[in-house]
Order: C-alpha cells, then structure tokens, then sequence
C-alpha cells in the first residue's frame, strides 16, 4: 500500500515539475523558438519503465494539462501523448535500467513521430506544406534538445524509481499485473 501511494506521488511531483520547465522555465532561455519536450520524455519513461497503462495514463494526463493551458483544441495533445505512452510501454519487457540504448531509442522514435503527426494535424490540414521551413525551424532543434534533455532526465528518474520507490518491500501493494501505480 505504502509503495503505490510513494509511486503516485513521486509521479504526480515529477509531472508537475516537467510540466512547468516545458511550459513556463524553458520558454525564456535562449534556444530560439525551441524548447525540449519534458512530457515527451516522462510519457516514454514511464511507459518504459512502469508499463503500458502507466504510460497510457501518465500520456494522457500531462497532455490534457498541455491541452487546457497551451492550446485551442482540447484533447489533440492527449491522443497524441496517449499513443506514446502506450507505444513506449509495450517495450517495457524489454526494458532494463541499466541500458540506456532502448530509453534513448523510445525517445528519438516517439519524438520523431510525434513531431510528424504534429506537423501534419496542426500544419498540413491547415494548408501550409513547407516541410523544409519546419524542419529547420521547429522539428530539428526541438528534436536535439529533447534528445539532450533525455539523456539528462533519464538518469535523474531511474534514480527516483530506484531510491525513493522500493519494489521489492511489498509487491502485493501494485493489485493488478503492471495496472496499478501509474503515475
């Protein structure tokens, strides 16, 4: 019981504090027009790290909250955040923390087709089809920096997942097989 309240929580905080350096730190710095996509990075990792339905819930939890405070349309970030975190979850069999080169994987694919559907749904359907423009402007800086950033995060949430969530104390506590303790 303690270890699913301590996952929640640990999850909720790191969502939060990702979430406003994506959405409100990160804008002032200078790197142009880009800034590294935060929820991007937690959406793939707890996928990978958690499961499937930690993913899928934590994807569509911060792209909700991207929705409601950055966007006209709401629930375009969530279904786009909601694939992802499931995408990146599926590999969590896969996954093991002492590798990084399936996190780093899950990132640049996740990041890449993230980007694509972006540029298609919010430019392409909308009538502008300068892919060259975009890519030069939006998807490659943006692209670097959260890969970047992902090498740096990493790191910093396997050691909360290590530290601060023990999962060997009681695993009984997570009721379901890798439902339980999403965020």
């Amino acid at each position: 019981m303690f270890t699913l309240i301590k996952k929640w929580i640990v999850g909720i905080l790191t969502v939060l504090l990702l979430f406003a350096l994506q959405t409100s730190a990160f804008r002032y710095l200078p790197f142009g027009r880009s800034v590294p996509n935060f929820i991007l990075i937690i959406t793939c990792m707890y996928g990978l790290m958690r499961g499937e339905y930690a993913g899928i819930i934590t994807g569509f939890t911060c792209g909700l909250m991207l929705d409601i405070f950055c966007m006209d349309i709401l629930g375009f970030y969530a279904l786009l955040y909601t694939y992802v975190g499931f995408f990146c979850g599926l590999a969590n069999k896969y996954y093991k923390k002492e590798d990084y080169k399936l996190p780093a994987a899950a990132i640049i694919l996740s990041d890449i087709t993230f980007m694509l559907l972006k540029f298609f749904f919010t430019k392409v359907l909308l009538g502008y089809f300068d892919f060259k423009f975009y890519f030069r402007d939006s998807i490659l800086p943006e692209f670097v920096f959260t890969i970047l950033s992902g090498i740096i995060i990493y790191p910093m949430l396997l050691f909360t997942e290590t530290h601060f969530i023990d999962y060997t104390s009681d695993k009984s506590d997570s009721g379901s097989e890798g439902g339980a303790g999403v965020l």
